[in-house]
């Protein structure tokens, strides 16, 4: 009996074992497909670049780069995997710091509000008015300090000042956008994905 019980054991943990040991050469064959398909991918930049024209070789360029930024950061958390302060530290001082820098241009839209803002010149950082100056010195200059100018220059400040706001808020949004869906390509590739379904594609981005 006892013998009978053992022989069952041993057939369970050596079925076992070799399920383990299949799993783990399947997750070894997987990540190393994706490891060659990434270097495979990264190895045929020159020939893609060469290749294409206009807008899509400047993106086969800027993909290039960003793929070389990945694999930087990549690098860098191997080497410094007992030191994660500094790792932190770094990647914060590096990219973070850049990155909010851009991601806050938009925000150079309300400096023209600030300088101009006021219900009355004399309270305006830059003191613009519209109409014709009554107090002209003998130097051509108004007296009191102020900038005159007629109101369709001043309503073309504000129509420049908006189309400068809304053309920054849209290179930052499609850049931040560029770069989270190359960060998933690069992702994939090393992953070894090739095409996936919608809900693939979803589920694969919320685990990255």
């Amino acid at each position: 009996m006892n013998r009978k019980y053992q022989r069952q054991h041993q057939v369970l943990y050596d079925g076992k074992m070799n399920k383990t040991i299949k799993d783990d050469k399947s997750n070894y064959e997987h990540l190393k497909k994706g490891q060659n398909d990434l270097d495979s991918y990264k190895k045929d930049y020159k020939r893609r670049h060469d290749k294409k024209k206009g807008l899509a070789r400047l993106d086969c360029y800027y993909e290039n780069k960003i793929f070389d930024k990945i694999d930087y950061i990549y690098d860098l958390a191997k080497r410094m995997r007992n030191d994660k302060k500094t790792y932190k530290k770094y990647i914060y001082r590096k990219f973070t710091i850049h990155f909010t820098i851009f991601a806050l241009l938009p925000l150079l839209g309300i400096i023209i509000p600030i300088l101009f803002g006021g219900e009355k010149p004399q309270d305006r950082i830059v003191r613009l008015t519209y109409g014709s100056c009554r107090n002209k010195g003998s130097d051509g200059n108004c007296t009191k300090g102020f900038i005159h100018c007629t109101k369709d220059q001043i309503r073309a400040i504000g129509y420049l000042n908006f189309i400068f706001f809304l053309a920054l808020a849209i290179i930052v949004l499609l850049s931040v956008i560029y770069i989270f869906v190359k960060i998933i390509k690069y992702e994939r590739l090393k992953a070894g994905k090739g095409k996936m379904s919608g809900k693939e594609y979803i589920n694969f981005c919320k685990n990255v």
